[in-house]
């Protein structure tokens, strides 16, 4: 069984929008200032403002940087743009210094090209702002996603592939003759100890660009279900993670990092929650590198031998796993980065036609 969304014949053109702040291990009061009072004006207007606080949940953390991250939600479009052209957030960011380490990234999009499920009847993300999930047995199948999303007149495919991808169909005639190859970076920000100075404004990114949220929280969970979950699912899941974070350009991941959450306003839970927020060149490059990849095939199977029917936590299991996903068409996508480190977010395709 899994809980999608049920936007009850309704159809919303809502905003998704990620905003952080770039800082160090220990945060100055001016970095406080900054946090504070973007937070206080994403408050104001969201629906729903979720805050990650740190970009690592038991991964090498070295060189990872440190940001405040907050994902907002407006269900309706016309009242992110009212907000965003207020005299105080046009303020807040004219105001910020060459060095600031702040960024944006929106995206106003269609329900028709939005995708949520979870495991549990929980409302995480978007799906706050409405009534209710739908219960469904549509699960447990490559490309459940794409079927869900649906669409005869749209592949939802990239004008761009990977060098890597590239490399692979050069035997195959005609097979990329439509597209153009896109160098994407190996490594993000935690590579660079660059900063940025100034301003760099972004739109009009390459088409059907694929976005992805997965989150993971164990409210209430019990020693057995927990125990289990360590052992079997955890090497796993941090396999499959440092395979995108690592291999980006094998798998057409444009920007990907890993999060947790200092607090969640769902259900009154101050639950540990866990997140990955990933940019992967098209749909088809994000369900390719899951089917590739033995870790997350394993990490899949596994997950469905636990709690799906006749496994031991059939019924009975607590944890909360959930997935939004959005395809992103290029007239729908703005960002600005100010004094942000290199290889930030999708900074570095401001040099893409």
């Amino acid at each position: 069984m899994v809980f999608l969304a049920d936007w009850e014949d309704k159809k919303h053109l809502f905003v998704y929008g990620i905003f952080a702040v770039q800082h160090g291990d220990h945060l100055t009061e001016d970095k406080k200032s900054t946090i504070d009072r973007l937070h206080n004006l994403l408050t104001a207007s969201a629906g729903q403002v979720d805050l990650l606080v740190d970009e690592s949940h038991g991964l090498e953390t070295e060189d990872k940087p440190h940001a405040t991250t907050f994902v907002a939600y407006w269900l309706d479009a016309t009242t992110y743009q009212s907000w965003a052209a207020s005299e105080a957030v046009q303020h807040f960011w004219t105001a910020l210094p060459e060095d600031a380490g702040v960024w944006r990234e929106v995206m106003t999009i269609p329900t028709s090209r939005y995708m949520f499920a979870a495991n549990q009847n929980a409302r995480w993300g978007l799906t706050t702002l409405t009534e209710k999930l739908r219960a469904s047995n549509d699960e447990g199948y490559w490309g459940v996603y794409r079927h869900r999303i649906g669409s005869v007149d749209d592949t939802f495919t990239s004008p761009y592939v990977t060098a890597a991808k590239a490399k692979k169909a050069t035997s195959k005639p005609n097979q990329l003759d439509a597209c153009r190859v896109l160098d994407v970076p190996a490594n993000g920000p935690r590579s660079s100890n660059e900063i940025r100075r100034g301003r760099v404004q972004l739109q009009n990114i390459p088409n059907n660009i694929c976005f992805v949220r997965e989150g993971q929280r164990q409210p209430n969970v019990a020693q057995e279900e927990l125990g289990m979950w360590l052992e079997k699912v955890a090497p796993h899941a941090k396999s499959w993670i440092e395979h995108l974070d690592s291999h980006r350009e094998k798998n057409g991941v444009l920007s990907f990092s890993t999060h947790v959450s200092k607090q969640s306003k769902l259900n009154n839970s101050d639950a540990a929650e866990t997140d990955q927020l990933a940019y992967f060149l098209d749909l088809a490059h994000f369900e390719a590198s899951g089917r590739a990849f033995k870790g997350h095939v394993h990490l899949r199977k596994t997950v469905m031998e636990m709690y799906g029917p006749g496994g031991p936590m059939d019924g009975i299991g607590k944890a909360e796993l959930y997935v939004e996903l959005l395809i992103v068409k290029s007239d729908e996508f703005e960002a600005e980065y100010v004094g942000c480190l290199e290889g930030t977010g999708l900074m570095y395709l401001r040099d893409v036609q």
